[in-house]
């Protein structure tokens, strides 16, 4: 059974005969009900799947990170759904079945603030790495987002509202367990309101110490 809360004219939620109804983003739509499929999928198909798994796995890791910085990406969508489909368009490569996200190609922040001109990352002490930049506009109380990810393990720390970006450098502290280990690492900006934010931007790797 469906509702409909504004009368005749307005969108509906629940089932109704073939479809359901919902509200997203602000918007009323609806959805064919699912059926069950009777013919198997085509090659296209399931290369469109290994493509999905890659990216899907790549960024679980990230999840809260994007979510921020993806957030407001468009008006219909946002956060890991947004950054999965950057990702698969411009950091997927390889060929079936051998996909890999490239590191380098990856975003983990999309918006119009400013990225430094210039960046570095580097482990000075055990558990740290530290972060500096210099350039770009900025506000006084922007602050700086850190990435340390463990690629080969799955595994990732980070920082979505470190120090303000006035300071020019932050040092990060990671879980131990990444002692010895080399990472990759990025660097983005987002606005203390978290209405705006920088592209990510990638710094290589790094060893910690």
């Amino acid at each position: 059974m469906a509702i409909i809360k504004k009368g005749i004219l307005g969108g509906f939620k629940g089932k109704a005969g073939t479809v359901v109804g919902y509200r997203s983003k602000g918007q009323d739509l609806m959805r064919g009900v699912p059926r069950k499929r009777s013919t198997p999928p085509t090659t296209k198909e399931l290369v469109n799947r290994a493509k999905f798994a890659t990216s899907q796995v790549w960024l679980q890791p990230l999840i809260e990170f994007v979510r921020v910085g993806f957030q407001g990406y468009a008006e219909t969508y946002e956060g890991f759904v947004a950054a999965k489909s950057y990702n698969s368009k411009h950091a997927l490569k390889g060929e079936n079945p051998d996909f890999y996200i490239d590191p380098k190609l990856a975003l983990l922040s999309f918006g119009d603030m400013d990225q430094s001109e210039k960046a570095t990352a580097v482990s000075e002490s055990p558990g740290t790495i530290t972060f500096e930049w210099d350039g770009g506009r900025l506000v006084y109380d922007d602050r700086a987002m850190f990435v340390a990810y463990d690629i080969e393990k799955g595994k990732a720390c980070f920082d979505t509202a470190a120090v303000k970006r006035s300071k020019k450098k932050g040092i990060f502290e990671i879980d131990p367990d990444y002692s010895g280990k080399t990472i990759h690492v990025y660097l983005a900006f987002v606005s203390e309101d978290r209405k705006r934010r920088s592209n990510s931007q990638y710094l290589g790797t790094v060893k910690v110490l």
